[in-house]
């Protein structure tokens, strides 16, 4: 940056007009190394001084503006732009407020300036409707977006995948997954080919909606289609099966994921771990945790818990403590949930004194520790 600022001193000493695109360039590299004052200051100069500019000078000092939170002062700039008269703000002028107003939740502020856009002939383009349909979205207002969605057409502006995308996740997230599904037949209709987080995101709610079944039909035609599914991909269907108690199909999909190279993530893990603990399949379990550190995935205390209550289900109490060692060893803390794991486990009656104690110790342990830690904070 030091070496830009040389370049331009030099270059305005000698009484040199540097170009358009010279002090663009410039005013791009003040912004994007966070020294916004110092490039509003330049931008300033540039209007006083008469300097060489064009719409896009303009487009990037709004651009930065608006990424450091200061719209109201990008709204200015976009006025005078109209007001003086020599350069037509275009589409990259009003993509950044745009996006900051819906991002700030001031949603009606930018659809009134989206309508203000199209009456002074700037031609809005996809970023334009797919930054106010995720706005709509999240402020669940249903009834504008689909009449947003139907006329970008009209304005001949083609929704891409990344709009699809947009609308296909807020509606899982708001629970209208009929409605969500739709839009994939819509997509697939209209000769637009949906990714991995399309059918990522659907998979997810109809896993959530206990509808497996649906769910895997949804990855066959996914792989039928060429699309490699990922790790969030198979952690969806796998959490389910696992919780709906289908062992052989959490296994399946597990080696499905092996033979797609997605690789295991802690979240895939603990899945497996939970339900081979919940099945009593301990041994199993303290074989995956194994292979879980060669292949380099640390477990986390939601890890831990899982593993310490299913060997206190079936009575291994001496391998449970040493797990809860072993945890704390690693430096992963005791959680809540592990002290009412090991609380719960007190009542039972076939457990003998020595390990009732050892198990008092580790809870009296991790108590005095949350307390210090409370002090603290």
């Amino acid at each position: 940056m030091n070496a830009c600022f040389s370049v331009l001193a030099i270059t305005l000493k000698y009484g040199l007009q540097p170009n358009a695109h010279s002090i663009t360039t410039f005013l791009h590299g003040l912004c994007k190394n966070c020294s916004l004052a110092e490039a509003m200051e330049f931008f300033e100069e540039i209007e006083t001084k008469g300097y060489a500019c064009n719409e896009i000078t303009y487009a990037t000092m709004i651009n930065g503006l608006c990424k450091a939170g200061k719209t109201s002062k990008a709204l200015e700039i976009l006025t005078k732009m109209w007001e003086d008269g020599r350069f037509k703000p275009n589409q990259e002028c009003y993509n950044p407020i745009i996006d900051s107003l819906c991002k700030e939740r001031q949603i009606d502020e930018a659809l009134t300036l989206f309508r203000d856009m199209i009456s002074k002939s700037v031609v809005p383009n996809i970023f334009n409707y797919t930054t106010l349909i995720h706005g709509l979205c999240n402020m669940s207002r249903w009834e504008e977006v689909l009449p947003l969605f139907e006329g970008m057409e009209d304005h001949g502006v083609r929704p891409d995948v990344v709009t699809y995308n947009t609308l296909i996740y807020a509606l899982c997230q708001s629970g209208r997954l009929e409605k969500a599904k739709s839009f994939l037949i819509c997509m697939l209709n209209g000769g637009i080919s949906p990714d991995v987080y399309t059918y990522s995101v659907l998979m997810n709610a109809l896993c959530k909606d206990d509808r497996i079944q649906e769910a895997l039909t949804l990855l066959e035609n996914m792989t039928t289609k060429g699309i490699k599914p990922d790790v969030v991909t198979f952690n969806s269907l796998i959490s389910a099966s696992c919780k709906s108690g289908n062992w052989e199909e959490c296994v399946r999909l597990f080696k499905t994921m092996i033979g797609y190279g997605a690789l295991p993530d802690i979240v895939t893990y603990n899945s497996v771990l939970d339900a081979l603990c919940k099945e009593g399949k301990t041994t199993e379990a303290l074989n995956l945790v194994d292979e879980m550190f060669r292949r380099g995935e640390k477990p986390d205390v939601v890890t831990y818990n899982s593993l310490i209550k299913g060997l206190c289900r079936t009575r291994q109490w001496k391998e449970a403590t040493r797990l809860f060692d072993e945890m704390v060893c690693h430096g992963i803390s005791p959680d809540c949930i592990t002290l009412k794991i090991l609380s719960g486990t007190l009542c039972n009656e076939v457990m003998t004194d020595d390990v009732r104690e050892e198990f008092k110790a580790r809870i009296d342990g991790t108590s005095k520790l949350g307390k210090k830690r409370s002090k603290k904070d």
